[in-house]
């Protein structure tokens, strides 16, 4: 597939299905904006533990869920729910409890302690371990706290390694500055879903399973630039990664042409800038010794629209989950 057709084909699959996806993504969107300040102070109430990261999903700020997902290195290890009176619970469904004993993910996990807990539906907190105060809170941050590592879904745990990353304050420590991921309050993060899967050559309609790897805003001068990565845990053709990510981009450039982008660009920090080019890079392992992608600064204009799409590779050392090169930077 060229580059070209990646942006035509997902058009045309937008256009195919706007009925389905437009109403629906402003409806998040517009919601997400109404309830993110109880959402904020809800975080407020606890504080996350070493390694441990704090997940929330677009589908939840819609609702106005209760429930933020705990991941360490990308896997959902458990849920912390804060009611309305306050109370900070830790809970654990019977899923993540069993990847969490599978020692082909996690070695050491104190099973006999932390056990699944039942839980309502909804905002409703159900039972759960108080999180501050209980023996089995104190054993999952304490496990959790020694940094056990993880085996298995390695685009996960990349994933989220890349985004603590790119979350650091610019410094000695940080490997591409400049740059924040997009995150409904500072270290809260979530994935921007998509209405399409793109993988190998094929770009389809989806209800909700597609999703860009990380979206990030990147520090130009006095304006942002907004960046789409898509993520790969081993190195492959970037020809065929840098056409997912493209169509992924270019969903959000229709999405800004819908009711849905002032909502959108206010998620993304970018309210006071017009939006006139977003980047678009792969994001993979160094492949020490190849040269750099051909479309390294490329521009493509995306019918219909003035926002264009700069292409960009980025590539990252998996010892260190430190970026090693990128065209993005100046």
């Amino acid at each position: 597939m060229k580059q070209e057709e990646a942006i035509t084909i997902t058009q045309q699959v937008l256009r195919d299905h706007a009925n389905k996806w437009q109403d629906r993504f402003a409806e998040y969107l517009e919601k997400t904006e109404k309830h993110i300040e109880a959402i904020k102070e809800r975080r407020k109430k606890f504080h996350k533990w070493a390694n441990l990261n704090v997940y929330y999903t677009i589908g939840r700020a819609k609702s106005n869920s209760h429930f933020f997902d705990l991941r360490y290195q990308g896997q959902s290890v458990g849920q912390i729910s804060v009611s309305e009176e306050g109370n900070v619970l830790l809970h654990i469904d019977e899923t993540q409890y069993k990847n969490n004993c599978n020692q082909n993910y996690l070695i050491g996990y104190p099973k006999d302690i932390c056990r699944p807990t039942n839980r309502q539906k909804g905002n409703e907190t159900g039972e759960g371990y108080p999180w501050r105060t209980s023996v089995e809170a104190k054993a999952f941050r304490k496990y959790f706290g020694t940094n056990p590592g993880k085996e298995g879904h390695p685009e996960h745990k990349y994933e989220n390694l890349l985004l603590n990353e790119m979350s650091l304050k610019d410094g000695k420590e940080k490997s591409f500055k400049n740059i924040q991921p997009i995150t409904i309050k500072k270290d809260l993060y979530f994935q921007m879903p998509t209405p399409l899967t793109a993988s190998g050559n094929t770009i389809k309609y989806s209800e909700g399973h597609g999703g860009i790897d990380i979206l990030a805003r990147r520090k130009e001068g006095n304006e942002s630039t907004l960046t789409v990565f898509e993520l790969k845990d081993e190195y492959e053709n970037p020809e065929k990664v840098i056409c997912q990510a493209i169509a992924y981009a270019t969903f959000v450039v229709e999405l800004c042409e819908t009711k849905a982008c002032k909502d959108f660009k206010k998620l993304c920090g970018l309210q006071k800038q017009e939006l006139e080019k977003i980047y678009v890079s792969i994001l993979m392992p160094d492949p020490d010794g190849v040269s750099e992608p051909k479309f390294k600064n490329k521009v493509l204009t995306v019918p219909g629209s003035k926002i264009k799409l700069v292409l960009h590779y980025t590539f990252f050392d998996k010892d260190t989950v430190k970026i090693t090169r990128s065209s993005i930077w100046k």
